[in-house]
């Protein structure tokens, strides 16, 4: 059986032999990213990189690096040591500014070599990562304050900005299934510590209508729908699986305890994990690292196997080393038969 039939049989509830894999070995990897998905930067194309460009630093009021993204998004860091952080968004000093804002173009020529791919018959599972989301990318538009105050101030706005801005990401999810992929994927970080960070009420009438619309596009192409999403998101998951979401990517898996995940959830969602990012790998504590990741694995299993066992992209980010990572990677794949 190859890669891409186990992920889709342990997304979609059908008997996988193990549970899936994704993993930086270079060995146990069942999934590879289709790397063609890319929006073109035309608009702004002279600050497509950090650099001191004095216009948008006076624009910005910051006197660090800065560039500008293809939303047209002024981002700042200092000292060259982070990807920088939003610090001006396209939209955040006035709503009316809507009505003339076009969002960016794929690039197509991208597209285009990823067809040439043959990525459908690709042994790999396929994931597009899309470089967007439905609320990070209004977060940046609007600065995280304007977007959470919109939220409860000014909903009729953000329903408009949504109206706007669900065909642009439709069309992206068309070309990712065009390009032979079998999944999407993208982060919205909808959590804080203990709670989300705006009620389900607020959700369900602002952003649940975008996802649904998100998941019958991918299920119309054959596609899974993959959501990444930080912090404690509980309240909010029963309306994103009755959306449509297949499988859920979280790193602090933990913050919620990955068996009331795969007890609760786990025969409706799949969910695609490292061993927690924030309570458990950081510690370097071999016994507790292996003991969580065996009860998490285990828990999936219990739970029919609904479990992408992962690496995180860069744990030395998160001052975590390699052997610690493999650890935990050591176990999972000790116990990933089913």
């Amino acid at each position: 059986m190859t890669s891409k039939e186990i992920v889709r049989r342990v997304i979609r509830h059908q008997d996988a032999p193990r549970i899936a894999w994704d993993f930086k070995d270079g060995i146990h990897k069942d999934i590879r990213g289709n790397g063609s998905i890319y929006l073109l930067n035309e608009r702004n194309a002279k600050y497509t990189e950090f650099g001191n460009h004095e216009e948008l630093q006076k624009k910005a009021n910051f006197h660090g690096e800065v560039r500008m993204d293809a939303y047209g998004n002024i981002y700042g860091r200092l000292n060259g040591k982070t990807k920088g952080e939003c610090v001006l968004g396209a939209l955040e000093t006035d709503w009316d500014l809507l009505e003339q804002y076009e969002f960016p173009k794929l690039d197509m020529a991208a597209v285009e070599r990823g067809k040439a791919m043959d990525f459908k018959n690709h042994e790999k599972y396929i994931l597009s990562y899309l470089p967007l989301g439905v609320f990070s990318t209004l977060r940046d538009l609007r600065k995280m304050n304007n977007a959470l105050m919109d939220t409860a101030a000014e909903p009729e706005m953000v329903e408009a900005y949504m109206e706007k801005f669900t065909p642009f990401l439709i069309d992206i999810v068309h070309q990712s299934a065009e390009v032979g992929s079998d999944g999407i994927y993208f982060c919205d970080d909808w959590g804080m510590q203990f709670s989300p960070f705006i009620s389900p009420d607020s959700f369900r009438r602002l952003f649940k209508p975008v996802y649904k619309a998100v998941a019958d596009a991918c299920h119309e192409r054959d596609m899974d729908f993959i959501l990444h999403s930080c912090g404690y998101v509980k309240p909010l998951v029963e309306d994103m699986l009755d959306a449509g979401i297949d499988c859920f990517q979280f790193d602090q898996i933990e913050s919620v305890g990955s068996r009331v995940w795969a007890e609760e959830y786990g025969r409706r969602a799949a969910f695609y994990s490292p061993v927690d990012i924030q309570k458990i790998m950081p510690t370097g504590d071999r016994e507790l690292i292996e003991k969580t990741a065996f009860e998490m694995v285990d828990a999936f299993k219990k739970a029919g196997g609904s479990l992408i066992a992962k690496d995180y992209p860069s744990w030395e980010d998160i001052n975590v080393e390699r052997e610690w990572a493999d650890w935990a990677m050591n176990v999972i794949l000790a116990n990933s038969e089913l």
